[in-house]
């Protein structure tokens, strides 16, 4: 599984599309590792409905905050800085 570029606001914030490419890449590896990707799907789904909708966010989320937090280690090399952002093909 392919780690997506991820995008902070200067402030610290998630971006609401970095949220849902976070909790798709979660829910992958859970299926993965033959566990359950219930919740990782479920909260994919919200962003991509925000995201269909238009809604450009910027967000805190808990326990993507913990998994990143936790998983420091392996999204070393995927944080995009902010004055960067326009590089990715799609950054919000």
């Amino acid at each position: 599984m392919k780690l997506p570029k991820i995008v902070r606001t200067p402030d610290g914030w998630l971006t609401g599309y970095a949220c849902m490419k976070i909790c798709l890449f979660y829910a992958e590896e859970a299926e993965w590792n033959d566990a359950d990707p219930t919740y990782w799907r479920e909260q994919y789904e919200k962003f991509k409905r925000t995201d269909e909708l238009g809604i450009k966010s910027w967000v805190s989320h808990p326990q993507i905050e913990a998994k990143l937090k936790e998983d420091a280690e392996i999204w070393k090399n995927s944080w995009t800085l902010w004055e960067q952002r326009h590089s990715l093909l799609r950054w919000q």
